[in-house]
Protein backbone atom coordinates (compact mmCIF):
# COMPACT_ATOMS: atom_id res chain seq x y z
CA UNK A 1 0.00 0.00 0.00
CA UNK A 2 1.51 3.23 -0.77
CA UNK A 3 2.07 6.12 1.67
CA UNK A 4 2.28 9.56 1.78
CA UNK A 5 5.67 10.61 1.22
CA UNK A 6 5.89 12.45 4.64
CA UNK A 7 6.58 9.83 7.51
CA UNK A 8 6.96 8.75 10.86
CA UNK A 9 10.19 10.16 11.17
CA UNK A 10 9.46 12.87 9.69
CA UNK A 11 6.32 13.52 12.41
CA UNK A 12 8.48 12.70 15.09
CA UNK A 13 10.87 14.91 14.23
CA UNK A 14 8.64 17.58 14.11
CA UNK A 15 7.30 17.07 17.80
CA UNK A 16 10.36 19.28 19.39
CA UNK A 17 9.42 22.46 17.05
CA UNK A 18 5.81 21.49 18.56
CA UNK A 19 6.36 21.46 22.00
CA UNK A 20 7.49 25.29 21.40
CA UNK A 21 4.27 26.22 19.66
CA UNK A 22 2.23 24.21 22.47
CA UNK A 23 3.85 26.01 25.22
CA UNK A 24 3.07 29.67 23.47
CA UNK A 25 0.11 29.15 21.50
CA UNK A 26 -3.37 29.35 22.54
CA UNK A 27 -4.95 26.69 25.45
CA UNK A 28 -8.44 25.77 24.55
CA UNK A 29 -11.47 25.51 26.51
CA UNK A 30 -12.75 22.53 29.09
CA UNK A 31 -16.17 23.68 28.86
CA UNK A 32 -17.13 22.26 25.29
CA UNK A 33 -19.61 19.41 25.94
CA UNK A 34 -18.19 15.93 24.65
CA UNK A 35 -22.08 14.67 24.14
CA UNK A 36 -21.77 16.45 21.10
CA UNK A 37 -19.68 16.46 17.69
CA UNK A 38 -16.29 17.90 17.96
CA UNK A 39 -17.36 19.86 14.88
CA UNK A 40 -21.08 20.80 15.21
CA UNK A 41 -20.60 24.72 15.28
CA UNK A 42 -18.01 24.94 12.28
CA UNK A 43 -18.28 22.42 9.84
CA UNK A 44 -20.49 20.49 7.47
CA UNK A 45 -21.01 16.90 8.01
CA UNK A 46 -19.29 16.43 4.51
CA UNK A 47 -16.39 18.50 5.64
CA UNK A 48 -16.51 16.50 9.18
CA UNK A 49 -15.75 13.17 7.28
CA UNK A 50 -13.31 14.37 4.88
CA UNK A 51 -10.71 15.83 7.74
CA UNK A 52 -11.54 13.10 9.81
CA UNK A 53 -10.60 10.78 7.08
CA UNK A 54 -6.88 13.14 6.91
CA UNK A 55 -5.89 13.36 10.04
CA UNK A 56 -6.62 9.40 10.34
CA UNK A 57 -3.92 9.38 7.29
CA UNK A 58 -1.50 11.54 8.72
CA UNK A 59 -2.01 10.20 11.90
CA UNK A 60 -2.41 6.30 11.47
CA UNK A 61 -3.25 4.55 14.77
CA UNK A 62 -0.36 1.67 15.52
CA UNK A 63 -0.57 -1.00 17.81
CA UNK A 64 2.57 1.50 20.05
CA UNK A 65 0.89 4.89 18.88
CA UNK A 66 -2.66 6.56 19.89
CA UNK A 67 -5.64 7.18 17.17
CA UNK A 68 -6.86 10.94 16.67
CA UNK A 69 -9.92 10.03 18.62
CA UNK A 70 -7.88 8.87 21.87
CA UNK A 71 -6.35 12.24 22.04
CA UNK A 72 -9.27 14.09 20.59
CA UNK A 73 -7.89 16.17 17.71
CA UNK A 74 -10.66 17.23 16.16
CA UNK A 75 -12.12 18.53 19.35
CA UNK A 76 -8.78 20.82 19.60
CA UNK A 77 -9.50 21.52 15.95
CA UNK A 78 -12.89 22.97 16.58
CA UNK A 79 -11.14 25.06 19.76
CA UNK A 80 -8.75 26.68 16.78
CA UNK A 81 -12.13 27.67 14.57
CA UNK A 82 -13.71 29.38 16.76
CA UNK A 83 -11.25 30.93 19.55
CA UNK A 84 -11.57 34.59 18.68
CA UNK A 85 -8.59 35.45 19.37
CA UNK A 86 -6.92 33.45 16.25
CA UNK A 87 -6.45 35.10 12.98
CA UNK A 88 -9.75 34.26 11.19
CA UNK A 89 -8.23 34.44 7.87
CA UNK A 90 -6.28 31.49 8.92
CA UNK A 91 -9.58 29.58 10.44
CA UNK A 92 -11.13 30.12 6.50
CA UNK A 93 -7.68 28.66 5.24
CA UNK A 94 -8.06 25.66 7.09
CA UNK A 95 -11.44 25.12 6.20
CA UNK A 96 -11.17 26.00 2.65
CA UNK A 97 -8.12 23.33 2.57
CA UNK A 98 -10.82 20.94 3.26
CA UNK A 99 -12.80 22.20 -0.19
CA UNK A 100 -9.74 21.87 -2.40
CA UNK A 101 -8.87 18.61 -1.39
CA UNK A 102 -12.12 17.23 -2.75
CA UNK A 103 -11.67 19.40 -5.88
CA UNK A 104 -8.52 17.73 -6.16
CA UNK A 105 -10.37 14.63 -5.68
CA UNK A 106 -12.82 15.32 -8.61
CA UNK A 107 -10.04 16.58 -10.99
CA UNK A 108 -8.01 13.86 -10.65
CA UNK A 109 -10.80 10.71 -9.75
CA UNK A 110 -13.51 12.22 -10.96
CA UNK A 111 -15.24 11.58 -7.28
CA UNK A 112 -15.47 12.94 -4.17
CA UNK A 113 -12.53 12.30 -1.81
CA UNK A 114 -15.03 9.81 0.64
CA UNK A 115 -15.71 7.80 -2.51
CA UNK A 116 -12.25 6.99 -2.78
CA UNK A 117 -10.68 4.01 -1.14
CA UNK A 118 -7.55 4.03 0.56
CA UNK A 119 -4.71 4.25 -2.01
CA UNK A 120 -6.65 6.36 -3.70
CA UNK A 121 -7.06 9.26 -0.94
CA UNK A 122 -3.20 8.22 -0.09
CA UNK A 123 -2.44 9.64 -3.73
CA UNK A 124 -4.46 12.96 -3.25
CA UNK A 125 -3.07 13.65 0.07
CA UNK A 126 0.36 13.25 -1.80
CA UNK A 127 -0.35 15.68 -4.72
CA UNK A 128 -1.17 18.30 -2.63
CA UNK A 129 1.57 18.00 -0.46
CA UNK A 130 3.44 19.15 -3.41
CA UNK A 131 1.44 22.20 -3.91
CA UNK A 132 2.20 25.49 -1.99
CA UNK A 133 -1.38 25.05 -0.10
CA UNK A 134 -1.64 21.49 0.34
CA UNK A 135 2.20 21.75 2.46
CA UNK A 136 1.18 24.69 4.22
CA UNK A 137 -2.46 22.86 5.10
CA UNK A 138 -0.81 19.60 6.01
CA UNK A 139 1.51 21.16 8.16
CA UNK A 140 -1.40 22.94 9.83
CA UNK A 141 -3.22 19.84 10.30
CA UNK A 142 0.23 18.49 11.57
CA UNK A 143 0.46 20.84 14.03
CA UNK A 144 -2.95 20.47 15.81
CA UNK A 145 -2.08 16.87 15.92
CA UNK A 146 1.27 17.45 17.54
CA UNK A 147 -0.40 19.65 20.10
CA UNK A 148 -3.62 17.68 21.02
CA UNK A 149 -0.54 14.89 22.04
CA UNK A 150 1.18 17.47 24.65
CA UNK A 151 -1.90 19.55 25.85
CA UNK A 152 -2.95 18.36 29.49
CA UNK A 153 -6.21 16.34 29.56
CA UNK A 154 -7.65 19.01 31.62
CA UNK A 155 -8.16 20.55 28.57
CA UNK A 156 -10.31 17.30 27.34
CA UNK A 157 -7.76 17.08 24.72
CA UNK A 158 -4.80 13.76 25.16
CA UNK A 159 -7.51 12.05 26.94
CA UNK A 160 -5.93 9.95 29.91
CA UNK A 161 -2.60 11.12 29.06
CA UNK A 162 -2.35 9.15 25.42
CA UNK A 163 -0.12 11.26 23.80
CA UNK A 164 2.52 11.60 26.62
CA UNK A 165 2.44 7.92 27.32
CA UNK A 166 3.37 7.16 23.65
CA UNK A 167 6.09 10.10 24.02
CA UNK A 168 7.17 8.98 27.52
CA UNK A 169 6.76 12.51 28.17
CA UNK A 170 6.49 13.76 31.80
CA UNK A 171 4.46 17.14 32.19
CA UNK A 172 6.11 20.24 33.56
CA UNK A 173 4.68 21.23 37.55
CA UNK A 174 2.14 22.32 38.55
CA UNK A 175 -0.18 21.44 35.92
CA UNK A 176 -2.80 23.38 35.34
CA UNK A 177 -5.79 23.84 37.72
CA UNK A 178 -9.61 25.12 35.88
CA UNK A 179 -9.28 28.08 38.35
CA UNK A 180 -6.06 29.22 35.88
CA UNK A 181 -7.08 27.21 32.78
CA UNK A 182 -7.36 29.41 29.44
CA UNK A 183 -10.78 29.85 30.13
CA UNK A 184 -10.17 31.95 33.11
CA UNK A 185 -7.28 33.68 31.93
CA UNK A 186 -9.41 34.82 28.91
CA UNK A 187 -11.37 36.65 31.68
CA UNK A 188 -8.57 38.32 33.36
CA UNK A 189 -7.62 39.93 29.82
CA UNK A 190 -11.05 40.99 29.31
CA UNK A 191 -11.43 42.85 32.72
CA UNK A 192 -8.30 44.15 32.38
CA UNK A 193 -6.70 42.66 35.32
CA UNK A 194 -3.05 43.02 35.53
CA UNK A 195 -0.71 40.11 37.04
CA UNK A 196 1.80 41.17 39.13
CA UNK A 197 2.46 38.05 40.77
CA UNK A 198 1.98 33.94 41.36
CA UNK A 199 -0.60 34.90 44.50
CA UNK A 200 -2.83 36.40 42.00
CA UNK A 201 -3.60 33.68 39.78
Amino acid sequence: MNKPEFNRRHFIKGIGAATILWQTSLLFSCQQSKSISPFAETLSNAQQQILHRVLNILFPKTNQSPDIVSINTEYQINYYLTDPLIDPDEQKYLIKGIGWLDQTSQKIYKKPFMSLNNTKQITIINKILKTSWGESWLSKLLTLIFESLLLDPIYHINTNQAGWQWLHHQAGQPRPMLDIAYPEILKRKKEQIIITGLDQL
